[in-house]
């Protein structure tokens, strides 16, 4: 009886384990029913509906984020009239990771436009196997519209090669102002590793030299950011988010291009150094380095035969004379010595001494300029006719700590405050200077010849332009600077307590160029205006004085001729410096010319 039940359990049992069993074969089919028609319909959309995205994807299609470079800021001058601009150039752009054989592919490029510089491809192609894989680099050359077709013809043979519009900075005045604007260039290694890498993608030109090395942050705007679909050869398929770039600003310069181009004709290409300014504002109105160089060489990276030619050049077309000449000032700084002379009484201005055409101090004699003497002068004489003698017993009872201490504040020994990099400062003697750079003591013998602005002394133009203006001021001094509408800083006044000192040092300075007796009086004649300025000669090396005729010297042995000066007196619109290197050519009529026609011509409309 009780075997029987059992028997009946175990049959229920069976029917049940039966029943689960069915369950989950019925379960596990239509799950893999349900797995196999996911995979169908998958398959499906990837055969038939993706086909064509996932096949280019598979082709090697790259969703890739590209740099936008900014716009350059553009440079006006004072008039608004354009001195750098942009223009959009072809160039070539090369994604190195998709460039399987390089030397190869600028072998066949170079075949299909052979009018590439080797020397420039060469020189690209070094660059090229050291430059990072996945920053694109541009060969450094502009390519003709017929260049640019050829290319675009043949571009299915160079994977990685892309033809590009880009802009290229431009300076459509050629060499003009170039000392002061400066240049673009390739940015290179030094310089990559000091950057803001994000602020830099997508451009390979950087300011180099002048106003567009120093606004370079001002210029350069910020990039911006597309991201594009590309194929494998690197061209790009669509575009799919774009961030625009923000682009530099302009700035306007104080220069005057029409000054700026009437001094350098005039100059044509004579070493020599000018500048003008607006002593009331401190704006330079025009800033000549000559001769100057075509700053378009540049932009795409100077060929070395170029170079070569600026460089050997022996009228050093690239030095800034302005703002890097140190030039022994000469006579030029008589008039601040004078001035520092009445103002601590040590001489009145009305007291005579006598100059036979030297001065005697212990066994030496110091000789003046003129042989034969300039007899019985006060200080008016003095200047008018740059008398040496009179300096030179004047600065024994001065001292050369006093000269410097009262020449310091008219900017001699130290830096402008100019708007650009590495602005020399000259020497402004003292005994100081002497121990510390020397170290050996002051001697009296070189007091007498630092007072004629001769031994250690040296200045750069734009120091000696700068004292113009505070002497035009008046004590006012002023900052000399290249970027418009500058925020003044406070206005310093150099202290001088008699007022009256300042117009007889002044009247001195008028008398150079209209006193019966003055160094400048023949170039100054029939000018509308009255004039007040200073000449002055700087001797490049002593020669014997027996020896010294200047027609058979050597030209660039003889001694360059310097001028500064301010018009029209009252109230001056317009200050100078002029030196002209180993010239026969003076400095004083230039300087008259220079300021004739800003005055009659230019200023006017200004």
């Amino acid at each position: 009886m009780r075997h029987h039940h059992h028997l009946y359990q175990t049959e229920n049992e069976i029917s049940q384990q039966k029943r689960l069993f069915r369950a989950r074969i019925y379960f596990a089919l239509a799950f893999a029913i349900l797995f196999f028609l996911v995979l169908l319909g998958r398959m499906t959309y990837l055969q038939w509906i993706g086909y064509n995205h996932y096949h280019s994807m598979a082709e090697g299609n790259r969703i890739s984020v590209e740099p936008i470079p900014a716009v350059r800021g553009r440079i006006y001058d004072r008039n608004h009239i354009l001195l750098a601009d942009n223009q959009p150039v072809f160039v070539l752009k090369f994604s190195k990771d998709k460039i399987e054989d390089i030397t190869e592919t600028i072998n066949r490029l170079h075949e299909i436009l052979p009018d590439l510089p080797e020397q420039k491809l060469n020189k690209f192609e070094e660059r090229l196997k050291v430059s990072s894989k996945y920053r694109p680099i541009y060969l450094p050359y502009t390519l003709s519209e017929n260049e640019a077709a050829r290319f675009a013809g043949n571009s299915y043979q160079f994977p990685g090669i892309t033809l590009v519009a880009k802009l290229k900075r431009t300076y459509p005045f050629g060499s003009a102002a170039v000392h002061a604007l400066g240049y673009v260039g390739k940015i290179n290694q030094k310089e990559y590793d000091g950057l803001n890498e994000s602020r830099y993608a997508g451009t390979d030109v950087i300011g180099k030299l002048g106003v567009e090395k120093f606004y370079e942050p001002v210029l350069h705007g910020f990039p911006g950011l597309q991201q594009v679909e590309t194929n494998a050869r690197g061209r790009v398929i669509r575009k799919l988010e774009t961030i625009p770039a923000k682009p530099g600003k302009d700035i306007q310069l104080t220069i005057d291009i029409r000054l700026q181009e009437y001094i350098e004709k005039y100059l044509n290409g004579k070493k020599a150094a000018v500048v003008v300014t607006d002593p009331k504002t401190g704006d330079i109105l025009a800033y000549i380095s000559s001769p100057g160089y075509d700053p378009n060489l540049f932009v795409d990276g100077i060929s070395q035969t170029n170079y070569k030619k600026l460089l050997s050049n022996h009228n050093r077309p690239l030095i800034n004379r302005v703002l890097n000449g140190q030039y022994p000032p000469g006579s030029t700084i008589k008039p601040f010595v004078a001035l520092a002379a009445i103002e601590n009484n040590i001489i009145s201005p009305q007291k005579q001494i006598y100059d036979p055409g030297f001065f005697e101090f212990k066994d030496h004699r110091y000789r003046d300029w003129k042989r034969q003497g300039h007899g019985l002068v006060d200080m008016n004489d003095a200047i008018a006719q740059s008398c040496d003698t009179y300096f030179y017993e004047l600065s024994l009872d001065m001292g050369i700590d006093l000269i410097h201490d009262s020449l310091y504040p008219f900017g001699f020994g130290h830096h402008t405050g100019i708007d650009l990099f590495n602005e020399s400062v000259g020497i402004l003697p003292s005994k100081a200077w002497k121990k510390n750079t020397k170290g050996e003591s002051w001697y009296k013998g070189e007091t007498i010849i630092a007072a004629i602005g001769q031994g250690y002394f040296l200045a750069t133009p734009l120091q000696l332009a700068k004292a113009a203006s505070i002497m035009a001021n008046r004590g006012e001094v002023v900052e000399p600077h290249l970027l418009k509408g500058m925020d003044e800083p406070e206005k310093e006044q150099i202290p001088i307590q008699k007022i009256r000192n300042w117009e007889e040092v002044i009247q001195a300075m008028v008398d150079v160029m209209h006193g019966s007796r003055g160094t400048a009086r023949q170039y100054a004649r029939d000018l509308p205006f009255k004039m007040a300025g200073k000449t002055g000669t700087a001797q490049v090396f002593s020669l014997n004085e027996a020896e010294y005729d200047e027609e058979n010297i050597k030209k660039s042995l003889r001694d360059h001729s310097l001028f500064i000066g301010f018009a029209p007196v009252e109230k001056p619109k317009i200050a100078i410096s002029v030196i002209i290197e180993n010239s026969t050519l003076k400095a004083a009529p230039v300087a008259v010319d220079i300021i004739k026609y800003y005055l009659t011509e230019l200023h006017d409309e200004n």
